[in-house]
């Protein structure tokens, strides 16, 4: 493809991928539009929808790169030490699945154990997990997230939730 003289390249794989993640949002947002326009029922899936189709039309152009770039020589690559790496370490990766377990227990466990325990035993888990090993810590941190997180989610929607302290 040839734009203002300058030759570019697709990168379909790229772009396929968030073309179809973006067409799903979209027929879920049309899909709750359709059901109901009950501010409601579409207080948390409009914004976030609408906010990921906004993403989508950001990450659009990085689907086309310049092929007489390549060309050019590139400076050699400096480790960033604040860039995310994926794990490739058993460790780093068995914790990346113990998370998924706790919040698999968290979803399927919060309407017996109440939303505001399910809450705090998560956030504890997960810094725990995480290496977090001061008390202090681990006493405050999760209970303010429990606590921001069960009247935040009041505040949001009239939703009668199962709590056992707050």
């Amino acid at each position: 493809m040839r734009i203002r003289g300058h030759e570019y390249r697709v990168d379909w794989a790229h772009l396929v991928f968030v073309t179809l993640m973006a067409a799903a949002v979209l027929w879920y947002l049309l899909d709750a539009r359709a059901v109901s326009l009950r501010v409601n029922n579409i207080l948390l899936v409009q914004p976030l929808a609408l906010f990921a189709l906004f993403m989508y039309l950001l990450i659009l152009p990085q689907c086309l790169r310049r092929a007489d770039a390549e060309a050019e020589p590139q400076a050699p690559a400096v480790e960033d030490p604040l860039a995310p790496a994926l794990p490739t370490e058993f460790k780093a990766l068995a914790r990346v699945g113990i998370l998924g377990v706790a919040l698999g227990l968290l979803v399927f466990t919060m309407d017996k154990i109440g939303f505001d325990i399910g809450i705090w035993l998560f956030a504890l888990a997960t810094m725990l997990i995480c290496g977090e090993r001061r008390p202090i810590p681990l006493a405050i941190f999760p209970a303010a997230v429990a606590i921001v997180a069960v009247y935040g989610f009041r505040a949001l929607m009239p939703y009668p939730m199962f709590t056992a302290v707050l």
